[in-house]
C-alpha cells in the first residue's frame, strides 16, 4: 500500500514547477494590493496579476495552463479584486484560446504572449468598464484616460514575468504525452 504513495524525483520537480507558479502569483497579488494599493504609477493603478495568469498558461499550455487560469482567477476574484467576477471568466477563456492558438496556428514566443497578455488586460477592463458606464454612469472619457494607459502601464511588466515564468518553465522535465 505505502509503495503506491510514492513520489518520484521527477514528480517532486513537478510540484516544485507549480508551487514556484503558485507564489509568483501570491507574490504578484500582494504587490499589487500591498505595495501599490495606494500607489499610482504616472496616475494609474496598474494591473499585473493578468500578466502572470496569461503567461502562465501560455508557457504550460491550454490544459495545465487553462487550470492554473481558472484557479489563479478565482483566487483573485476571492482576494477582492473589483469586479472579481469578470476576472475569473476573461482570465480564464481568453489565456486558454491564446494557449490553443499557440499550439495550433502561431508559435509559442514573447510576441505572441505580448499581444494575448494585451489583449487579456484590454478585455477585462473594457468589460468592466462598459459595465460601469452602463450601470454606474462611469464618464466615456476615462476609457481614454484610465483604460488604455493602465493596459500599456500593465503590459510593461510581461517580458520580466515572461522571463520568469520560462525560467520556472525548465524545472522539472517536460509533462509525458499520455
Amino acid at each position: 500500500m505505502l509503495d503506491k504513495l510514492y513520489i518520484t524525483p521527477k514528480q517532486w520537480l513537478h510540484i516544485l514547477r507549480w508551487t514556484l507558479y503558485t507564489l509568483l502569483l501570491v507574490l504578484t497579488m500582494m504587490v499589487q494590493t500591498v505595495v501599490l494599493g495606494n500607489r499610482t504609477i504616472f496616475g494609474i493603478h496598474p494591473d499585473f496579476v493578468p500578466v502572470v495568469i496569461v503567461c502562465v498558461c501560455l508557457r504550460e499550455g491550454p490544459e495545465r495552463g487553462g487550470v492554473f487560469a481558472l484557479l489563479g482567477s478565482l483566487l483573485w476574484c476571492l482576494s477582492g479584486a473589483a469586479q472579481g467576477s469578470i476576472c475569473i471568466a476573461v482570465l480564464t477563456i481568453v489565456p486558454v484560446i491564446g494557449g490553443l492558438l499557440c499550439r495550433a496556428v502561431l508559435v509559442n514566443r514573447f510576441v505572441p504572449c505580448l499581444l494575448i497578455t494585451v489583449i487579456a488586460l484590454f478585455l477585462e477592463h473594457a468589460i468592466a468598464f462598459l459595465i460601469g458606464f452602463f450601470f454606474n454612469g462611469m464618464a466615456g472619457i476615462l476609457f481614454l484616460t484610465d483604460l488604455l494607459p493602465c493596459v500599456l502601464i500593465s503590459s510593461v511588466v510581461q517580458p520580466l514575468v515572461y522571463l520568469v515564468v520560462k525560467r520556472i518553465e525548465k524545472v522539472g522535465d517536460a509533462y509525458e504525452s499520455v
